[in-house]
């Protein structure tokens, strides 16, 4: 099952693609690209309290990791950009930049704004179903989620610069272990999205999802309250062209 294509593509639909996936335990990954990475890609100084970037040599190293991510291509890797609605004219800009197929682009925001209440329901139970592997902020209480973590990496602000030996550690738990049909969460920014494409090029037999903000309520590290985690259903769905 592959998303829909416009004109037949709508946000309700996209997501339950996703939940169907991972009842089903399918191998896929989906990472999510937002104004953020898009204004790190697009070469634009950026600071949002949650992660920066500069014209440092170590930012434009992790500036390169980012762009390979979002053209990464391969059968299982799913890629979420900004939606016309949210972001105007940088939804056809990511869309060609990407150079993925539109079975394989849907919307970065897919798990929050009016899906936020189904995300919450239908989706997070759905990890109890497997092995997960936590990455978020060191700080995060992990104690709190609705479901238990089996291994945690706990990463540092700006994690995407300061944390890139964390996935040649990951890549090597992975084969140390043996870790198939794992469930792997990112809610780490844009390191998020360069672990989805460097963790799914090594053993693409696991599943990696970019959760980013949606479990910050539970984790207690949120760098800026989102205006979805209390008006997602006051918030009408985002749309596609």
């Amino acid at each position: 099952m592959t998303f829909g294509i416009y004109p037949n593509k709508t946000f309700s639909e996209d997501i339950v693609v996703l939940k169907n996936k991972l009842e089903n335990k399918e191998h896929f990954t989906f990472s999510k690209f937002a104004d953020g990475e898009w204004a790190v890609m697009k070469d634009s100084p950026l600071n949002n309290n949650e992660f920066k970037y500069t014209n440092s040599q170590e930012h434009t190293k992790a500036r390169e990791f980012l762009i390979e991510s979002f053209k990464f291509q391969h059968p299982n890797y799913h890629v979420g950009i900004s939606c016309p609605c949210c972001q105007g004219n940088a939804f056809e800009e990511m869309r060609d930049f990407s150079e993925q197929s539109l079975d394989k682009l849907t919307w970065a925001n897919l798990w929050v704004n009016s899906n936020y209440k189904y995300y919450l329901s239908d989706i997070v139970p759905l990890f109890n179903n497997y092995n997960v592997a936590l990455v978020a902020h060191k700080d995060s209480n992990v104690n709190n989620l609705p479901f238990t973590p089996k291994i945690f990496c706990a990463i540092d602000k700006d994690a995407w610069v300061v944390n890139q030996d964390k996935v040649d550690i990951l890549k090597n738990i992975i084969d140390e272990d043996n870790m198939e049909g794992w469930l792997f969460l990112f809610c780490c920014g844009p390191f998020g999205n360069i672990l989805a494409h460097k963790l799914t090029e090594h053993n693409d037999r696991n599943t990696y999802l970019d959760v980013g903000s949606t479990l910050n309520p539970f984790l207690e590290t949120e760098g800026f309250r989102r205006s979805y985690f209390a008006r997602h259903e006051q918030l009408s769905p985002c749309v596609w062209r």
